[in-house]
């Protein structure tokens, strides 16, 4: 998976304003863009913020967008 692909969409992620997020690409052929968003900022992420962030990372290639739970 580029790294380069995962740095922008952790570039959306600080752009967004969730700070100590991370992604990782999972999923065939890395399609599915796995938020770790610390538990403070998941209320954020349901609504038209959510929205946005999922998105900017279709935008950068992922077809589908999941918080990761164990986070």
């Amino acid at each position: 998976m580029s790294t380069e692909r995962i740095a922008a969409a952790e570039r959306v992620l600080a752009a967004h304003g969730l700070a100590g997020a991370s992604v990782e690409a999972v999923g065939h052929n890395g399609e599915i863009s796995a938020l770790s968003v610390p538990g403070a900022e998941w209320a954020r992420l349901i609504g038209p913020e959510g929205y946005s962030v999922s998105e900017d990372m279709r935008a950068l290639g992922f077809r589908y967008v999941a918080l990761d739970l164990a986070e």
